[in-house]
């Protein structure tokens, strides 16, 4: 349950940056134990409209996704602010 919050909070900084539609999508998978699909799909969107990450959203993701066990392959293509 804990991962399943974090997600979606996650997911919800988002809101503005990705399509509505998309944001309720992947909260209502989260919300339906389906939380490695929706961090797939966020990741897949964030990097196909190429949002730029804050280094925590990053962080966030990241942690996220050594929790569910994901390779880093799942993330490792987001953008970020270089510094």
């Amino acid at each position: 349950m804990e991962i399943e919050k974090r997600l979606i909070d996650l997911i919800s900084d988002f809101n503005g940056r990705l399509a509505g539609e998309d944001i309720r999508e992947y909260i209502s998978l989260a919300e339906h134990n389906e939380c490695v699909v929706a961090l797939e799909n966020l990741c897949t969107q964030l990097h196909e409209y190429d949002v730029v990450l804050a280094p925590e959203e990053l962080a966030n993701i990241q942690a996220l996704a050594n929790e569910m066990n994901l390779k880093a392959d799942t993330w490792a293509f987001l953008k970020y602010p270089k510094s």
